[in-house]
């Protein structure tokens, strides 16, 4: 197969903000201690199995003075996640992204909020003040269902009425987009998306499998502001895919050759992590495909070693370059 067309890499500062806006999980953990609870404010970013996503967020983090350290890592020694965990780095976090971010936006406000109206004031031992806090954040997360740290347990903890507590921390409405860009949408691919070449079973076929080329982006809990942005960004840019939401998730799917070849072009340029991916389907799986390729086994054969050989790790795939290998006695 040869390579027809090509995709420019570009790097792009809303690219990153869209990365961190999905890969982010704020955090406002209650920390037992002699005296009661204290409140710990921390924003955990969760790397996919990437040194390029690794390096291309630390860069910026340092490049902004946002101190981190890395949280967790894989069995080869390569960090899983990155931890802000100081107020000043939370504050420059939300400052880099204002009227960018939408999925962390609300809730890296209040953290900020917190840190700057109660930093160095005792929360512990003071049910009160810890409940009007702690209340507020656990509406902002109605998807949790199996924390430990519920109102109904520091209700039962404290003997108080959490209900009837009126008085809650209030915090400023946080700067969202009129609209987000080519780069952020890239970022949001990069941190919660795929290309792939799909293979089931299909008697009827030469091959005896059909095979289909799609692309997706799943959001799990979304911002009530995310789905519109992305149908806007979509219908703007002459895009079409199949959106829908079930069990606090949100995905956006390309289930068309033509529509997933659209956005690979549209975005293709500006991801890291999925670029060679993207690369490879724009410009070789997607001519192969439209080519009729896929219907002899040879071509099938082909267009599947080609995949894994840019795809991440696969390690749950049945349909294999070994398993058609050793289906057809082909080497």
């Amino acid at each position: 197969m040869s390579n027809q067309n090509s995709l420019e890499i570009n790097i792009d500062k809303e690219y990153i903000i869209g990365l961190i806006d999905f890969l982010s999980r704020p955090s406002l953990k209650p920390r037992p201690t002699r005296t009661g609870y204290g409140l710990d404010t921390s924003v955990h970013i969760t790397l996919r199995k990437s040194e390029i996503l690794l390096g291309v967020i630390s860069q910026l983090l340092e490049s902004e003075g946002i101190e981190y350290r890395y949280k967790r890592r894989d069995s080869e020694g390569t960090p899983k996640e990155i931890l802000i965990s100081k107020p000043e780095g939370i504050l420059k976090l939300r400052d880099l992204g204002k009227g960018t971010f939408i999925q962390i936006a609300e809730r890296l406000e209040y953290l900020v909020a917190v840190d700057r109206e109660y930093e160095g004031k005792i929360i512990a031992g003071d049910e009160e003040r810890f409940c009007k806090l702690y209340k507020p954040w656990v509406d902002m997360h109605p998807h949790w269902k199996s924390k430990k740290y519920t109102l109904d347990f520091f209700e039962e903890e404290f003997n108080i009425d959490i209900a009837g507590i009126t008085d809650t921390f209030e915090t400023p409405n946080p700067e969202y987009p009129e609209s987000i860009s080519t780069e952020y949408v890239a970022g949001a691919f990069d941190g919660k998306g795929m290309v792939s070449l799909l293979i089931n079973e299909v008697p009827v076929n030469n091959t005896g499998h059909g095979m289909s080329i799609s692309a997706r982006i799943t959001i799990s809990n979304p911002d009530i502001r995310v789905k519109p942005n992305f149908i806007r960004y979509f219908q703007n840019h002459g895009v079409e895919p199949r959106i829908s939401e079930r069990d606090n998730r949100l995905e956006i799917r390309f289930d068309s050759v033509d529509q997933t070849e659209k956005f690979i072009e549209k975005i293709g340029g500006s991801t890291t992590y999925l670029y060679n991916l993207c690369e490879l389907f724009y410009g070789q799986l997607i001519p192969a495909y439209k080519d009729q390729y896929h219907t002899t086994k040879e071509g099938f054969l082909d267009m599947v070693r080609a995949f894994e050989d840019v795809a991440p790790e696969r390690p749950r795939a049945q349909y294999t370059t070994e398993y058609f290998e050793e289906k057809w006695s082909i080497e």
